[in-house]
């Protein structure tokens, strides 16, 4: 029993000074309808107002063409590459149908 008095002593002893600077404030009725009776802005006039205000400003694109012919916008890399070299059979235009390839 003793072990369960002693915390909640404590507890008590430490929250005296705490009430004791609370009832050295005044608390008026006025006071606190002040606080519950603040101006309120609706919220179709703060979305109105928040579209009408200009946005962050845009950042400006960093485009870089890379030694290797890829190509560097802000963090991305975007490389191109072609498998075929030129003069490979996939340049040539398919042959008719029904005819043969001639080598």
């Amino acid at each position: 029993m003793r072990s369960l008095l002693l915390p909640i002593a404590a507890i008590v002893l430490a929250t005296l000074p705490a009430a004791a600077d609370e009832v050295k404030a005044p608390v008026s009725a006025s006071m606190f309808l002040s606080t519950m009776t603040a101006p309120i802005e609706a919220r179709e006039a703060a979305f109105d107002r928040s579209l009408k205000e200009a946005g962050p400003a845009p950042r400006p694109r960093v485009i870089e063409v890379q030694p290797d012919g890829s190509v560097k916008m802000d963090r991305a890399v975007i490389t191109v590459r072609n498998p075929c070299p030129p003069g490979d059979i996939h340049y040539e235009p398919p042959p008719l149908p029904g005819r043969r390839v001639r080598n």
